[in-house]
């Protein structure tokens, strides 16, 4: 066995008892709870000079705490949540702030993904200019897919053929057909992969080709998986030669451990074609296994250039991953060129990329730009809406101003106090004249954008502070394809067949107790 495989073998072991140190979290969190209620109990039973300076002693401690978190580069209602926390139980507080309150990654994580980048920049292609006549059209698209080269890299492809899929059911078929036309390598990364029929499917598939000689590689959140991807699966995939790698697996590094986790969807099949979306790996993103009502989910297929940077971003995710196993990226570069895109290009597209390395936080300035500069409407569709004072304000203000703002949620919740904390958003939302929707049916998934007939986007970001600070995250905006007006029918669909409205004058009618729940949710919503 050679070193590399070595150093391959020990990274998976590291990987394997994922569910046994997630205890951990658990058992943290209960000892703090104890500690926290043994002071509070040790004060008040506590006299004199003895509760004097032991009550210093917990004021100094929870002041430290509280200026520390002040002196954080974050939101502000994120360090309201926190210092509201600690303020009130300062011994639980601190100690889940140390397991998931720090949102800023650590400092070698933030140097070995810079040094990654700027070794492989070179491998991408900015060879297609914004020319003059997208300037001369729309200067505000101009401005913002200029922005969006000079704070990810990414370059902007011309060379590009689109297909939006309004569920996720639709994009697995396609997916099953392009995974067995591939003809040198096949990669593919997801939050969640889960035992099932898709599962199933999709892995004969991988180990099909594997035997093949392809090479085939695939990328799995430890969080994301955990009890889902078992051992069994695993070894099944390894004996057919499939190459499997954990992200971010367990460490005594917790923090990093719960918060910034792999959330990208990505396919890449010979970088030629590629996937991104919503969707994972499990039944019930097919709708083949029913988990809270009809699940929507969205996805998009691309062929061309951009398919090149969906690979990148997946090689680049894996040599994170592996450190000091050496990636030949110039030899996939070469395989992703050997063909042109078949298709008819049409339009413009980008992939980007986000994490809590890049502290510009793209995914929510595009995001910003698309509602601050539309001119008719904006649709947007989100699992979950618990967004920063910044975005907000922009919404209200584009409401008020005239534009058409629809937003489309989830009926049936998979996490119901996430819920509760979005609909402590409605009221502030109706009021500016922002229309909202439930999918009632059941839980939509989708993350979509599509604004004025000319730019779409869909990808794996909610709008959360997970997905925007958080969570490893990458999107795909479309310019003047075509497929734009897909996702507006696709919303449109939904209000017209799917949906209830939520109204004001219903709205406000709603409990003082649930008032009070919501208005607390939301203050502390940045912590779910």
């Amino acid at each position: 066995m050679d070193k590399e495989s070595r150093k391959l073998k020990r990274h998976v072991r590291k990987s394997e008892n994922v569910l046994l140190r997630s205890l951990f979290k658990l058992i943290f969190i209960f000892v703090a709870l104890a500690l926290q209620i043994g002071v509070f109990i040790f004060l008040f039973r506590a006299t004199g000079s003895i509760y004097t300076s032991k009550y210093f002693i917990y004021n100094t401690i929870r002041i430290i705490a509280v200026i520390y978190i002040l002196a954080k580069h974050d939101s502000a209602l994120y360090k309201l949540a926190w210092i509201l926390f600690i303020m009130f139980m300062p011994v639980l507080g601190i100690c889940v702030f140390i397991l998931w309150g720090n949102s800023r990654l650590r400092r070698q994580k933030q140097i070995d993904i810079k040094e990654i980048e700027n070794n492989t920049n070179y491998l991408l292609d900015n060879s297609f200019k914004i020319d003059e006549e997208i300037k001369g059209k729309d200067k505000h698209v101009f401005n913002m897919l200029r922005y969006i080269q000079n704070i990810t890299s990414y370059p902007i492809c011309g060379n590009v053929s689109s297909k939006y899929y309004d569920l996720g059911d639709k994009v697995f078929v396609d997916l099953k057909k392009d995974l067995l036309n591939a003809k040198d390598y096949i990669f593919m990364e997801f939050y969640i992969i889960d035992k099932g029929q898709i599962a199933n499917e999709i892995f004969d598939i991988l180990k099909k080709k594997a035997k093949e000689g392809l090479d085939v590689k695939l990328i799995y959140d430890s969080y994301g998986c955990l009890t889902k991807f078992t051992k069994k699966m695993k070894n099944d995939l390894k004996s057919a030669g499939v190459e499997i790698y954990s992200f971010n697996p367990p460490s005594i590094l917790i923090n990093s451990y719960f918060n910034n986790r792999l959330h990208r969807k990505i396919v890449s099949i010979d970088g030629k074609i590629s996937y991104t979306g919503g969707f994972n790996l499990a039944d019930e993103y097919a709708n083949i296994k029913e988990k809270y009502g009809h699940w929507k989910d969205a996805g998009i297929r691309f062929e061309g250039d951009i398919s090149w940077d969906f690979t990148l971003m997946f090689l680049r995710d894996l040599e994170l991953i592996t450190k000091n196993v050496k990636i030949d990226y110039d030899k996939y570069k070469n395989i992703s060129i050997k063909e042109k895109n078949n298709s008819e290009p049409k339009g413009i597209a980008v992939a980007m990329s986000d994490g809590p390395n890049n502290r510009k936080n793209p995914v929510e300035a595009v995001y910003m730009n698309i509602i601050n500069t539309a001119t008719d409407y904006v649709y947007i569709t989100t699992p979950y809406f618990a967004i920063s004072e910044q975005m907000l304000t922009s919404l209200l203000n584009a409401a008020r101003s005239g534009v058409d703002i629809r937003i489309i949620l989830p009926h049936i919740p998979d996490k119901k106090i996430v819920q509760m904390s979005t609909r402590s958003y409605y009221e502030v939302l109706l009021s500016a004249g922002i229309k909202v929707y439930e999918y009632k049916p059941g839980f939509i998934h989708s993350k979509t954008f599509v604004s004025d007939d000319k730019i779409g986007i869909v990808g794996s970001a909610n709008m959360d502070y997970r997905s925007m600070n958080l969570n490893y995250e990458c999107i795909s905006l479309v310019y003047d394809t075509g497929t734009e007006k897909d996702i507006k029918q696709d919303f449109l669909n939904m209000i017209n067949n799917s949906c209830i409205e939520v109204k004001l004058k219903d709205w406000i009618k709603r409990s003082i107790f649930s008032k009070i729940i919501e208005s607390i949710l939301t203050t502390f919503s940045t912590m779910f």
